[in-house]
């Protein structure tokens, strides 16, 4: 137990076996005094590493904010779900492409037709409408 305690000593104090203190007895006081003027306590580690990760955050958020400005600004929901109309071609949320068959203002439901051939339906919601393919093949 006194040899565990000893190595978590020299661990915190971070001397070297050879500085003292490894055969049980005390460090003398001036080795004690030049181990604190070497070490940098824990407030001048954090102040050295504060400015490069406040640096990296407000990188980070930058970024962010600009990703986003630019997926509103492309086209938003709101207003693709107002100008959606019958036979426009969409891609949902989930990635499948249809076209709109029945479009109605006052349910939040879409009707479309995913296969041609067979006239397959189904109904989804609204806001998991993403894109309008119509809209990007005549820009």
């Amino acid at each position: 137990m006194v040899q565990l305690y000893h190595i978590c000593w020299l661990f915190l104090a971070q001397v070297t076996p050879g500085a003292g203190g490894v055969d049980g007895a005390a460090a003398p006081a001036a080795a004690a005094g030049e181990v604190a003027k070497k070490q940098p306590s824990l407030l001048e580690s954090l102040a050295f590493f504060m400015p490069a990760m406040l640096l990296v955050m407000f990188l980070y958020f930058l970024l962010m904010g600009r990703s986003q400005q630019k997926g509103q600004t492309k086209g938003s929901t709101p207003e693709l779900l107002e100008n959606l109309k019958k036979n426009d071609r969409v891609v949902t949320a989930g990635g499948i492409i249809g076209t709109v068959v029945n479009m109605r203002q006052d349910v939040d439901h879409v009707t479309l037709r995913v296969d041609e051939s067979t006239g397959s339906k189904m109904q989804i919601l609204k806001q998991s409408i993403v894109r309008v393919l119509n809209d990007e093949k005549e820009a």
